[in-house]
Formats: structure tokens, sequence, C-alpha cells
């Protein structure tokens, strides 16, 4: 009866295989939404000329990655839900702002999200919206991620402060068919 039983599994998987059933063998991670406050952030008076402003805020994912494992194939996704920038003058000259993620280590960077100013009324919050979903590559195995704002336009000339609020949800899929197989 064991050979019987033997053959049946044996038979049963190769069928399941021939079919690719290779997504059995897969883990799924995902948070639909981390949210980040950062209030009080200083940001210099602009000289005359001056037509940008950088600003980085450290986004956590904590332990998102914990369950993937490192030999697997892996494909993330982040999606920018809310990236609001909420300063204490108008912001209202700000023509142009993004928010891109930072590869580690490096000055590269992937746009996760675009402004583009619509009016001329006058306005102390800019809501960025995001570009979809982007792929992280292994950036979602880091604890956290630097999400870059960069601001073009006329920039206020005097020092203010500002609360950046950046809320992502994030997706991860490990493969593990080869490592079973």
């Amino acid at each position: 009866m064991r050979t019987t039983s033997f053959r049946a599994l044996l038979l049963s998987s190769v069928a399941l295989l021939a079919t690719g059933c290779d997504s059995l063998f897969f883990i799924e991670a995902e948070a639909e939404e981390i949210c980040k406050s950062e209030p009080g952030l200083e940001f210099p008076a602009a000289f005359p000329g001056t037509a940008s402003v950088q600003q980085t805020l450290t986004f956590p994912l904590g332990d998102f990655s914990d369950p993937l494992p490192e030999e697997a194939d892996v494909e993330t996704e982040l999606r920018l839900k809310l990236f609001e920038v909420t300063a204490d003058t108008d912001l209202s000259g700000i023509e142009r702002a993004t928010v891109s993620v930072r590869t580690p280590g490096t000055e590269d960077t992937i746009l996760i999200g675009e402004y583009r100013r619509t009016g001329t009324a006058p306005t102390q919050t800019l809501r960025i919206t995001g570009t979809g979903g982007v792929d992280l590559l292994d950036l979602a195995r880091q604890e956290e991620l630097d999400f870059v704002f960069d601001a073009r336009g006329s920039l206020p000339t005097e020092s203010w402060t500002a609360t950046l609020r950046a809320c992502a949800g994030i997706r991860a899929k490990a493969s593990y068919f080869d490592l079973v197989f």
C-alpha cells in the first residue's frame, strides 16, 4: 500500500509541476499603509535666484522583509498614498515638487510622486500624489528608506518651518519554487 501512495504522490507532484504550478510556492507580505510625520523641519530663506530646496524624510519599513528569504526571487512594489507639506508660510510660488526614494549608499533616486501648481491662490499646503506603483527591487529589504522631497519655483524669501507627512503602501511577493525544487 505504501508503494501505491508514494506513486500517487509522485505522479500528483509531477502533474502539478508540469502545469506550471510554481505559484503554489510563494509568500506575500503587504502593509496597506505605513505613515510618518516629521514636524518642525526648518527650511532656509531663499536667496534671489534660488530655484530649489530639498529635504529628506526617513521612512520606516520596520521588519516588513523578515519573512522574505534572502535567496528567493522577490517582487516588490511601493505606492505613495500621501505626501503632504504643511508650512507656516505661503507656498504658492512653488511650481513643481517631487518625492523620490533614494537608493541606499548612492545618490540615485526613483520618482514616486509629483506635484504641479495649477493656480495662483495662496496656500500653505502642498499635496503630492503618487505616480503609481514603483518596483523597489531589493529596497524592501531595508528597515527604512529615504524619501527625498524636492521643490522648485519661487521659494519663500524668509526661513520657514513645515511638517512633512508621508503615507505609503508596500507589497512584496517571494517565490520559493527555485528553493524547493
